[in-house]
C-alpha cells in the first residue's frame, strides 16, 4: 500500500518502476492514475485517509481469511510506503499480523463486535500521529483518540477511560515529565503508559521507567520496539 502526494514529482517518478505495480494506491489531489484504490481530493482531511486506510486493511484481512485453510492462521507483511512531497519513498515497514485474523462468522449468526481497548495518543506532530494510530490498529486497537498538547490530552484523561496512553516528552505547552507525573496521578488509574521522544537518552528510559512505563521509545520510532511494546499491553 501506498501513500501518495499527486503533487509530488518524486512519487510519480517513484510509481514509474515496475516494483510498484501490485502497490494499492491511496493517492491524495487530483491527476489520480486508474488504479488508484482511494482517491482524497484537497484540501486534505486525514480523517478520511485514515478511514479509507481502515477499510483497504480490512479487505486485506477479509481476503487473507478467505484464503487461509480452516484452523490454520497464516502471516503476511503488509508494507506501508509512504510518499510525501519533497523526500521520496519512506518505508514504514508495517507488519500485518495474521493473529488477529479471524474466518468470517456465518452469514445467519451476528458477528459480536469484539471490546476494544481504549487509546489515547499525545503528540504534536499530525504525521507522528497518523503513524501510531496506523501502528495500533494493526495490534487490534481500533478506538484511538488524538491530542496535540498536555491541555487537551488531560481534558481527555478527566472524561474517558484510557487503558494505554502513548505520550511524547517534546509536547509543546508543558513539561513532558510532568505530564507523566499527571497521567500517573490520574483516577482511575492508566494501566500502560509508553513514552516517545527525539531526544530521549538511556537515563529517560530509566526514569520512565520508575515512573511506570512500560517502555521509552526514541524518534523514529523502530517499528519492530514498538511491535512488541504493543503486544505487551495487558
Amino acid at each position: 500500500m501506498a501513500l501518495v502526494d499527486g503533487d509530488s514529482w518524486e512519487a510519480a517518478i517513484e510509481l514509474t518502476n515496475p516494483v510498484h505495480d501490485e502497490l494499492q494506491l491511496i493517492w491524495i489531489g487530483d491527476n489520480a492514475p486508474a488504479r488508484a484504490r482511494l482517491v482524497v481530493p484537497r484540501p486534505l482531511q486525514w480523517t478520511a485517509v485514515i478511514d479509507g486506510m481502515d477499510e483497504l486493511l480490512a479487505a486485506e484481512s477479509r481476503l487473507a481469511a478467505a484464503q487461509a485453510r480452516p484452523g490454520k492462521a497464516t502471516e503476511s507483511e503488509l508494507n506501508l510506503d509512504l510518499l510525501s512531497e519533497g523526500t521520496g519513498l519512506l518505508d514504514l515497514d508495517l507488519d500485518f499480523d495474521s493473529e488477529a485474523v479471524t474466518a468470517p462468522a456465518p452469514m445467519d449468526v451476528p458477528a459480536a463486535e469484539p471490546e476494544r481497548a481504549q487509546v489515547l495518543v499525545v503528540d504534536a506532530d499530525r504525521d507522528a500521529r497518523l503513524y501510531l494510530r496506523a501502528r495500533l490498529a494493526m495490534a487490534g486497537f481500533m478506538k484511538i483518540d488524538e491530542a496535540a498538547s498536555g491541555a487537551e490530552a488531560l481534558k481527555l484523561i478527566d472524561t474517558h477511560l484510557y487503558k494505554l496512553v502513548v505520550l511524547d516528552l517534546d509536547i509543546p505547552d508543558m513539561d513532558g515529565w510532568e505530564m507523566v507525573k499527571r497521567v500517573e496521578a490520574s483516577r482511575p488509574a492508566i494501566a500502560n503508559l509508553i513514552l516517545t521522544g527525539s531526544r530521549l537518552s538511556s537515563a529517560d528510559a530509566v526514569r520512565g521507567w520508575f515512573s511506570g512505563a512500560r517502555g521509552s521509545l526514541c524518534k523514529p520510532l523502530h517499528p519492530g520496539k514498538l511491535k512488541r511494546l504493543l503486544r505487551s499491553v495487558e
